[in-house]
């Protein structure tokens, strides 16, 4: 089979033997895929990935080969999986924090980064019978690949902050994964979503997946905006998307009192760089706002409820696909999310 694979600081398509299942794995035969900046930073050197690894993490497909143990799915099954593929039994797992699998610094996410990831002709996907969902007939094979990441990691923040029925949200970067928290915002019925990026474009994204105001860092005074907006008060709940590390601050200034600051995106930075808090707007340390951090929530029984959400037709994911190529291609479509080409959201490589 063909593999896009990290190889000397770049992404290179080269030729694997096609994978067998162990016990408790599904091969899958890939049909559409994705790419984001992770799988940039994996092979660039921001984080350890192994020279040789297939990467990628978002892709759905066909059943192939079944393990022994698994139940339930069958071959020519058209599946998806969520970006991260825990066990459901370590200690993280079982505490609840599935994201962690394993106590390692990436936890469940090690779909092409401490294994071989899915940007191939076929994948593996561990505990599959956890972590494999069936793809409803109405929902096409290319928005699909749109839940398995931006919808299952970006839905993640809002989810956890419990927004109230009518609350306000700001979401701070709109990458595919705040773009994600958007919509999950609008369907967990916020009243009002605020998006803030550092530079305008990409309003019409944003506004089509739910947002009714969106601001940059170029053109507003952002933290006086949201304020105004908000009748001085502040948002229920601002998601911190852009894993900036001086857009902490600016959420922590934009929460109202008794809100929640969530924090979805992985910050960048030294190992001994450190978060600022405003003091005054952190009501010098007694005003009830709560920081959650989490990781993107995995397993089949999540991600088939985020399938049912398009298949009912309560949210458009057709926008966030930005740009289209073959597997041929992948090596420009790497090259493309590389260079943060304009206008790039999501590019959809297609088998």
């Amino acid at each position: 089979m063909r593999a896009l694979v990290a190889r000397e600081g770049a992404a290179r398509i080269e030729h694997r033997p096609i994978p067998t299942p162990g016990d408790t794995d599904v091969v899958v035969r890939t049909t559409a895929a994705s790419l984001c900046s992770a799988d940039v930073g994996g092979v660039t050197g921001e984080f350890a990935v192994a020279d040789g690894t297939i990467i990628g993490h978002e892709a759905v497909g066909v059943v192939h080969a079944v393990g022994a143990l698994v139940e339930g799915f069958t071959p020519g099954q058209r599946v998806a999986v969520s970006s991260g593929t825990a066990c459901g039994h370590c200690l993280n797992c079982q505490r609840g924090a599935d994201g962690h699998c394993g106590n390692t610094v990436w936890g469940a996410y090690s779909s092409g980064v401490s294994r071989d990831g899915s940007l191939a002709e076929y994948f593996t996907v561990p505990h599959a019978t956890r972590n494999l969902a069936a793809i409803p007939d109405e929902v096409e094979d290319a928005i699909a690949v749109c839940v398995t990441d931006t919808m299952a990691s970006g839905t993640t923040g809002p989810e956890a902050a419990r927004i109230p029925l009518g609350g306000s949200v700001a979401v701070f970067g709109q990458g595919h994964v705040g773009l994600g928290a958007v919509a999950g915002a609008r369907l967990l019925g916020a009243g009002r979503v605020i998006t803030v990026k550092a530079r305008p474009g990409g309003e019409e994204i944003a506004t089509a997946l739910g947002a009714d105001i969106c601001l940059n860092l170029s053109e507003h005074d952002v933290t006086a905006e949201i304020s105004r907006l908000t009748g001085g008060t502040g948002v229920d709940c601002a998601v911190e998307a852009s894993g900036v590390m001086s857009s902490f601050p600016r959420a922590v200034e934009a929460t109202r009192i008794g809100g929640t600051i969530v924090v979805l995106s992985s910050f960048t930075g030294t190992p001994d760089a450190a978060l600022s808090i405003p003091l005054a707007q952190w009501g010098w340390g007694i005003g009830d706002k709560t920081i959650l951090s989490t990781f993107a929530r995995t397993g089949s029984e999540r991600l088939a409820r985020l399938l049912r959400l398009v298949q009912a037709g309560r949210v458009d994911l057709n926008p966030l696909i930005t740009h289209r190529y073959r597997f041929d291609q992948a090596e420009q479509a790497f090259a493309d999310v590389a260079a943060r080409v304009p206008g790039l959201v999501k590019p959809l490589i297609c088998f």
